[in-house]
């Protein structure tokens, strides 16, 4: 059949090649047929003379509009429907952006079909829907027709829409609203959403199952399901209904975050450092034990080289100190040190802005916000590639993915080793410190040496092929480029990075970490404050400075007297922290015994005067006051009498009576032995001793000094004088 064209007119052989059902197909039939039913005409002249062209009926006008709907809808594809203005809009969801496209291609179709044959809307409508339901129409226009169908209607058996449908999306169409409505979520919060989430939103993590249990035996009002529930929590925030089941910091890991460029930073602008305890254990460089190190890391941001690290002990701004040493010798002296807010960077020793590290450096500490380790994911990250690492390559690893059984032997064959240390064929599973030195060092440089996904990418010169570059190649293509890192020296360290306080001049003397220091250079600064540097390992010896920063000298450790031995301020460090690890320790033991012993804490006794106590307890502070005020007079009246043991009696003044002079001697250790005998004396009978001496007598045993010496005397002889233990168990 050739291209149907709805017309007023047509010739004979026209209405023949339609193939028209119901007329016949040849051109001598079709005008037998048109003289039969008279069909009106008009003679127009052409080649080879006039010809007629029929004014069909209306019967079979019908037919040739039909025909031009069919052929329309057989030829409907999405090339051929003009470009539609986009309906989607970021309120609507995808489904609703489709169906609106497709009604609007369905429109185009249906005005085609009525702009082609003259058929009013309803009946353009109602015939293109019926030849998608016979068949005829392009599958493009069918899978339109059933996706513009409203999923809210009648239901039918093809899916496609009814014509009266169509006719409501011109009316869509006039009014801008093509876009079907979809059923929208009930946001509005239940009455018992307040109660339940009370339960649900707790740092313990309850399921919903166990706060919905514990919602129904207290709430009061008409109970919800579970499954009512469980809708509920679906509409909130995957943030919102985490508050409260996870804390301020860990609710950081999943909200949105920002990422900080460092392409236009130079080497040396910003400097980060961090402390890391070790994964693993390993031995300690003092007594061999296991114990894990602390680490200190200072990372370069724009190149990400590791440019100085340290390890110790623990975690002190000594370390801190030794690696931004370090930095400043291999890397050169930071513009900015971006560090945490910990007891390691926020310290005088650091930030004090006359003595303060980063004042004579010139670097400024910035602090990063409490609760903040994702701002300085550099440094964080770095503790993974490196040290995280290297403790999974040490046998004393005892980090979160090690397996419990292997970490228990580990600990097992360690403790073990210390309890049989004295054998020979022990060995301490664990690696020794000085092996561990080299190790760090070595894993430092492998990853400094390693490609960093961060940096830009070059063509490596050995395989030919793009990859990124290591932290040297980074900051040595910044120093091709020109720039220059300010380093300092050894000798310029050394002052440098000595520690600085502020103390007062006092007659040429300086205290510090109770040891006096003294030079006669200070003599004319008695009353001033002065800066004084000291190393942390040599005591000997400090540098006083000026406050504009000038050296006025040295002075020496007890420089004009000699009163103790030196210990310098990492040995006291050492030694406070070992006696504090023995105090816990001791109380840790005697819990341990009175546990096993199954003791009470206090002793409750029964029939005890407290009146008695405090009576005893005001007799022993009378015997010691009056004891004290005979020693002072006693003290008064020999201060100008020189003892010597063969000199002539000492003539006494005429105007004191001989009775009031007591012959006391000034060493402990002859004032005991004078005791000694007055106590035999007095044990014999007594009668010529002087009152005073008895005085004398018993008030000594009262003192200190008599208790160390009688202790002393009674190991010595093994005798035990009964008076004299009787004074010390009150004493006691």
């Amino acid at each position: 059949m050739s291209t149907v064209i709805v017309k007023s007119q047509y010739t004979a052989a026209e209405l023949a090649a339609m193939l028209l059902p119901g007329l016949p197909t040849s051109k001598v039939s079709i005008i037998a047929l048109a003289d039969r039913q008279n069909w009106n005409y008009t003679e127009v002249s052409g080649r080879g003379g006039l010809r007629r062209e029929y004014t069909p009926p209306a019967e079979v006008m019908e037919l040739i509009r039909r025909a031009v709907t069919k052929q329309l809808a057989a030829t409907i594809t999405p090339q051929n429907i003009p470009v539609v203005a986009p309906q989607s809009s970021l309120a609507h969801t995808e489904a609703q952006n489709l169906t609106a496209d497709a009604r609007k291609g369905v429109l185009d179709a249906l005005n085609a079909v009525m702009q082609r044959t003259g058929y009013p809307l309803k009946r353009a409508a109602k015939y293109l829907i019926d030849i998608a339901r016979n068949g005829d129409a392009s599958p493009q226009l069918v899978a339109m027709l059933k996706l513009a169908r409203d999923g809210r209607g009648r239901s039918s058996d093809d899916g496609l829409p009814s014509d009266r449908s169509l006719t409501r999306f011109v009316e869509y169409q006039k009014t801008a609203s093509l876009v079907p409505k979809v059923r929208e979520r009930d946001m509005n919060v239940p009455v018992w959403a307040k109660a339940f989430m009370s339960y649900y939103q707790r740092p313990e993590k309850p399921t919903v199952e166990h706060a919905y249990k514990l919602f129904c035996q207290s709430y009061q009002g008409d109970l919800p399901s579970i499954h009512k529930v469980r809708r509920f929590l679906a509409k909130v925030g995957a943030v919102s209904v985490q508050v409260g089941r996870m804390g301020s910091h860990e609710l950081k890991t999943i909200k949105g975050f920002v990422r900080r460029a460092f392409d236009k930073l130079l080497p040396s602008d910003i400097y980060s450092a961090d402390g890391h305890t070790f994964d693993a254990e390993v031995q300690h460089p003092f007594h061999g034990r296991p114990f894990r190190p602390e680490i200190t890391s200072v990372v370069d941001i724009a190149t990400r080289r590791v440019v100085g690290w340290s390890i110790d002990l623990a975690e002190s701004a000594l370390a801190v100190l030794d690696a931004l040493r370090v930095s400043t010798l291999v890397g050169g002296v930071p513009a900015i040190l971006y560090v945490d807010n910990g007891s390691g960077y926020v310290n005088q020793m650091m930030t004090d802005t006359a003595t303060g590290l980063m004042a004579r450096l010139g670097t400024e500490m910035v602090n990063s916000l409490p609760y903040s380790s994702q701002a300085r994911g550099v440094i964080e990250r770095l503790h993974q590639s490196i040290w995280v690492k290297a403790a999974k390559e040490v046998p004393g690893y005892i980090g979160k993915d090690m397996d419990r059984q292997a970490k228990l032997q580990v600990f097992k064959l360690s403790r073990q080793a210390i309890a049989k240390k004295a054998e020979e064929t022990t060995v301490m599973p664990l690696m020794p410190w000085d092996l561990f030195i080299p190790f760090c060092k070595e894993k430092v440089e492998e990853y400094n040496a390693t490609p960093h996904s961060s940096l830009p990418k070059i063509i490596d010169p050995t395989t030919g092929r793009r990859r990124h570059m290591s932290p040297d190649e980074a900051w040595q293509l910044a120093e091709e480029n020109g720039f220059s890192a300010h380093r300092i020296t050894e000798d310029e360290a050394r002052p440098l990075f000595r520690p600085q306080v502020i103390r007062s001049v006092r007659r040429c003397e300086i205290e510090l970490f109770t040891n006096r220091y003294y030079s006669n250079a200070l003599e004319e600064f008695h009353g001033t404050e002065v800066r004084v540097g000291y190393d942390l390992h040599d005591p000997h010896l400090v540098w006083i400075y000026a406050d504009d920063g000038r050296l006025i000298c040295t002075a020496e450790l007890d420089g004009n007297k000699v009163d103790y031995m030196p210990q310098s301020f990492v040995e006291r460090s050492r030694d406070k922290r070992a006696a504090g690890r023995e105090r816990r320790l001791e109380v840790k033991l005697e819990e341990v015994r009175a546990e096993r012993e199954g003791m009470p804490a206090l002793e409750v006794s029964q029939g005890i005067s407290i009146q008695a106590d405090i009576e005893q307890l005001r007799a022993k502070w009378a015997l010691e006051r009056d004891a004290e005020q005979m020693l002072q007079v006693v003290s008064r009246q020999v201060t100008d009498v020189e003892w010597t043991p063969k000199a002539a009696p000492i003539e006494e003044p005429h105007d004191t009576p001989a009775s009031n002079v007591v012959a006391i001697p000034e060493t402990p250790q002859a004032r005991f032995s004078k005791w000694l005998t007055l106590d035999q004396q007095l044990n014999e009978g007594g009668e010529h001793i002087e009152p005073r001496l008895k005085h004398w007598h018993q008030s000594y045993q009262m003192s200190s000094e008599f208790r160390t010496f009688y202790r002393r005397h009674q190991g010595q002889t093994g005798q035990e004088n009964s008076t004299a233990a009787t004074v010390l168990v009150m004493n006691n």
